[in-house]
């Protein structure tokens, strides 16, 4: 199962208490992996800066979690601090 959704930085997602830990670079340039390990739920994100053209518009980190069907607790629990989520299954 896969859950995806944006912020505008890595604070308000690092800051959350859902768990998501162990950010390193990726091989292409502001793309980063890391683990999530919470006590409900698991998984690996990857993460990367999606830029914009409209000038009026911040640039926005896109996140995609893979993980078990637990992750449908990190999807809900992300839904209540404000974050747009999808859920696909893989």
């Amino acid at each position: 199962m896969k859950v995806v959704f944006k912020s505008k930085d890595f604070a308000s997602v690092d800051s959350s208490g859902y768990g998501f830990n162990n950010r390193r670079p990726m091989a292409n340039p502001w793309q980063y992996q890391g683990r999530v390990q919470h006590r409900q739920w698991q998984g690996i994100y990857e993460c990367g800066w999606q830029k914009t053209n409209d000038r009026l518009k911040q640039d926005e980190l896109l996140w995609t979690v893979r993980g078990d069907a637990r992750l449908f607790g990190l999807a809900a629990a992300l839904k209540t601090k404000g974050f747009e989520v999808e859920v696909e299954q893989d």
